[in-house]
């Protein structure tokens, strides 16, 4: 029997493609979303529709009180975030990964698949492996199944952004409907730094951005 898996999507380019790629692994596939402050409708419909023409049900959870560091300055008391990048988010992954690890433990699933990558771990210290290392380790104490359910994959933690797009195209992610764009207009803006590191990406990566005519 196929194991069971969580995908951690957002409606962007890396968990688009590692849901396709828990796919490919033939993992019976349910995806997570967290719809926090502020947060993008537009990567919150990209995440619905992604789900539902890869035939997965899609489970999305509202977080309120997450804000990224923006969106807190006012009430941050903490001036060692003073240097944080923008879209920084307090234990974001603690707080994401341990609401999927109890709806793995509940739901039987083995893995919980994010598609993080080389580039994350630069930034954000709860994107690298050493820290999903320990996180697996606390996790699996604080279950009765153990290890036995929500163990976190991280298929792309040694690729850059452009080998994770290379492979997305060999896996026929529809690239389309993902969205990285800050703001929810027609179009990406091209300007925000997500938008710009999308194109680099896509460039690095020899492929054309389908959101771009």
């Amino acid at each position: 029997m196929e194991p069971k898996s969580i995908v951690l999507l957002s409606g962007g380019l890396d968990s688009a493609v590692a849901l396709y790629w828990a796919l490919d692994r033939g993992y019976v596939v349910e995806t997570l979303t967290f719809d926090y402050f502020r947060r993008s409708k537009k990567e919150i419909r990209s995440c619905i529709e992604i789900s539902k023409v890869s035939n997965c049900p899609n489970r999305r959870i509202k977080l309120e009180f997450l804000k990224e560091i923006d969106d807190s300055r006012r009430e941050t008391k903490n001036t060692g975030l003073s240097g944080a990048q923008s879209s920084y988010i307090s234990c974001r992954n603690l707080i994401f990964y341990g609401i999927a690890a109890s709806f793995a433990e509940i739901s039987n699933s083995r893995y919980i698949v994010g598609g993080h990558n080389r580039n994350d771990a630069e930034t954000f210290p709860d994107s690298s492996l050493d820290f999903f290392r320990q996180f697996n380790r606390t996790a699996s104490l604080g279950r009765i199944t153990g290890n036995k359910t929500g163990r976190v994959l991280l298929p792309f933690a040694k690729l850059d952004k452009a080998q994770v797009l290379q492979l997305g195209a060999r896996l026929l992610v529809p690239f389309e409907l993902t969205w990285s764009c800050y703001k929810s207009g027609k179009t990406p803006c091209q300007k925000c730094l997500s938008c710009r590191l999308r194109a680099e990406s896509f460039q690095r990566a020899g492929l054309r951005d389908p959101l771009l005519n």
